[in-house]
């Protein structure tokens, strides 16, 4: 254990200063070239010298450590034949790649075997043994879903070769392999097909919708139109300017490119409003559809740059991430947008390579006959976006994420606004899995989708389930065993010395691995790493109840996300995390519990619980301390780039 555990370590941060050494522009999505791939790990023979020395570190601090130099070769050999095995069959997998996948497989099989003897050791009542062994088995099924999903999220990290492009051509620049047969499929003429762009807007500042029309009307790409759909609105003087400034924007333009449109009423939410202008509204010529929400700002090669993917027929859909602007000098607004950074740049791009990108609701082109074809969106379902390209993926249509920056919105102004987006992008996933799953099963079963779509679909819409479940497993166990322990039917429990400098290996590696995907997406302050992952931590309960609410067929109002909310006082912004409040109470109060029964438990048996108790409360307390850090304003007023709020 302890020379896999340094093996994981050290592979992390060669993995990490290796991606670095190689010179690959990591920041806005520029990483992976059209024309050969990103190349991690640089010149072979190095890599081998590299890995060497560290196996040979791992190999002599663990010997030195325990004595046991002629035991540690069967660890050693397992490893490097779960890495001569990696090498057989992930060619496209870097050499840091293939020994962090390898380590890591080979670490889980053996914390099992690890904890199972454990388990057998203590002397445990028969019913506490049974659930543990089934509670350990468990773990030890989703460690290796997860580490599945990695494989494609963490993509990033870990390949060499990439056979779909990460970016679009720049103007004049050759396109990849597989995208020239398209190119040339179409022959030599212009491709510039009819594009309406659809911006879906609810109870908007005027001047924000405003900006993000502006930015439509200086699109590089000339063929394309854009129906500002503005529904249920009540307050009509937000929408009375927009209708004027598209009537404004049409006469500078010369022709009519914008059209508006009020609707109330109008059910369905952001669905029913983009089916209401897919369902006759918008122009039947348009080949492609283009969804951005009212607050983005597109860059103005948005759509020249995009557009020509579409020449490949089997193409249904195109993602580009969403990105945030205006949050730079406040502590909230930044830990938000890098908490959203890694999954947004790092993980949907490696999802996209193994064929599972799926759509996010901005930002993003679509074919219309295929969105037509598989019955628009999906007003049933709080995350509508991601949801239709389930069913494009289900028509043998294909998708791609790309991760270069095309357009930045605004990140919600107040914590519990934070809350409700989330709850929305949690909630409907599941919702998906729930209404979608016999498109999921094996392809005797249903339909094929390319790639690994299904694993990674069900594995995504079932994640907050599954940390659920991870928690609840190993907060029953540790606490069966106090109570058994308290209760006399076992000794005080004293924990292997090892299992210290284990758990700090796996902190460390957790630290360095989070370090490095933080990197990738162009944040290097530490500073910014730690509020992102306060800001992940806050979301935990939030991210916990919307998974279980997602199973419930009980309809879900859809919330829109105010960008303006108004904070109020302490008590108000408090208000939505009295949840989380109560229940790191209750966590660190068993924490407290587990020290004060220290030498009834045994003492390192009473840290260990104490440690994750604490833990978990202190993940809870990182809600109420964001939402009063969001009462924190770095200006008195809002600045002119998009964030005022009109009066």
């Amino acid at each position: 254990m302890l020379f896999l555990g340094l093996l994981t370590f050290l592979v992390a941060i060669w993995s990490a200063w290796r991606r670095d050494a190689d010179e690959v522009p990591a920041a806005v999505g520029g990483w992976i070239t059209l024309k050969g791939g990103l190349r991690i790990g640089g010149y072979l023979p190095r890599n081998i010298a590299e890995l060497s020395g560290l196996i040979a570190l791992a190999y002599g601090i663990a010997g030195a450590v325990t004595g046991e130099f002629y035991t540690l070769l069967i660890p050693l050999g397992a490893f490097l034949l779960a890495l001569s095995l990696r090498q057989t069959m992930g060619w496209r997998l870097s050499l840091p790649g293939m020994a962090w996948l390898s380590v890591e497989a080979l670490a889980l099989a053996v914390s099992w075997w690890w904890l199972c003897l454990l388990v057998n050791e203590a002397p445990l009542p028969f019913w506490n043994e049974a659930a543990l062994y089934l509670a350990v088995t468990a773990a030890l099924a989703l460690g290796y879903l997860g580490w599945i999903e990695r494989i494609a999220r963490e993509a990033s990290l870990t390949h060499s070769h990439w056979r779909l492009p990460n970016r679009a051509p720049l103007p004049g620049e050759r396109p990849a392999r597989r995208w020239r047969g398209a190119q040339a499929h179409a022959g030599s003429e212009a491709y510039d097909p009819r594009v309406s762009v659809h911006l879906p807007c609810y109870a908007e500042p005027s001047q924000v919708v405003k900006e993000t029309m502006n930015r439509l009307a200086a699109q590089e790409y000339a063929n394309f139109e854009v129906i500002v759909i503005d529904n249920n609105t009540k307050d009509e003087a937000l929408w009375r300017p927009l209708e004027s400034h598209a009537a404004a924007l049409n006469r500078r333009l010369g022709r009519e490119v914008f059209r508006f449109f009020h609707v109330d009423p109008l059910p369905g939410a952001k669905a029913g409003a983009l089916n209401w202008v897919l369902d006759g509204r918008m122009d039947p010529d348009a080949e492609i559809v283009s969804v951005i929400d009212a607050d983005y700002l597109a860059e103005p090669d948005f759509l020249s740059r995009l557009v020509p993917f579409f020449r490949d027929r089997a193409v249904g859909y195109l993602q580009t991430p969403h990105d945030y602007r205006d949050y730079e000098g406040s502590g909230y607004l930044t830990g938000c947008h890098w908490e959203y950074m890694p999954n947004n740049k790092v993980d949907m791009c490696g999802v996209s390579e193994y064929g599972g990108a799926f759509t996010i609701g901005t930002m993003c082109l679509l074919r219309a006959d295929a969105l037509r074809r598989v019955g628009g969106w999906a007003e049933w379902c709080l995350t509508e976006d991601s949801e239709v390209s389930v069913r494009l993926r289900a028509a043998g249509y294909r998708g791609m994420y790309l991760g270069e920056t095309f357009g930045r919105g605004l990140i919600p102004d107040t914590f519990e606004d934070y809350k409700k987006q989330r709850f929305r992008w949690t909630a409907g996933p599941v919702q998906q899995l729930r209404q979608h799953w016999k498109l999921f099963l094996p392809t005797p079963y249903a339909r094929p989708m390319p790639g690994w779509t299904k694993l990674l679909e069900v594995l995504r819409c079932s994640a907050p389930l599954q940390t659920l479940a991870g928690i609840l497993l190993g907060l029953i166990g540790v606490t069966g065993i106090a109570i058994a322990v308290l209760a006399g039917a076992m000794d005080p429990i004293t924990l292997a010395p090892i299992t210290w400098p284990m758990i700090a290996l796996g902190l460390g590696t957790g630290l360095v691995r989070n370090w490095h995907r933080y990197r990738l997406t162009g944040c290097h302050r530490i500073a910014d790493m730690i509020r992102g992952e306060i800001a992940r931590a806050s979301l935990t309960y939030i991210v916990l109840v919307s998974g279980v609410a997602g199973l419930s067929k009980k309809p879900h109002a859809w919330r829109r996300t105010p960008k303006f909310g108004e904070s109020g006082g302490m008590i108000s912004a408090l208000a939505c995390t009295v949840p989380e409040i109560v229940l790191a109470a209750v966590m660190l109060s068993v924490a407290g519990l587990a020290i004060a029964f220290a030498q009834p438990l045994g003492v390192s048996f009473a840290l260990l619980v104490a440690m994750i108790y604490g833990f978990l409360g202190l993940r809870f307390l990182c809600a109420p301390y964001m939402a009063l850090l969001a009462l924190r304003k770095p200006h008195d007023a809002k600045d002119a780039a998009g964030r005022e709020v009109a009066a």
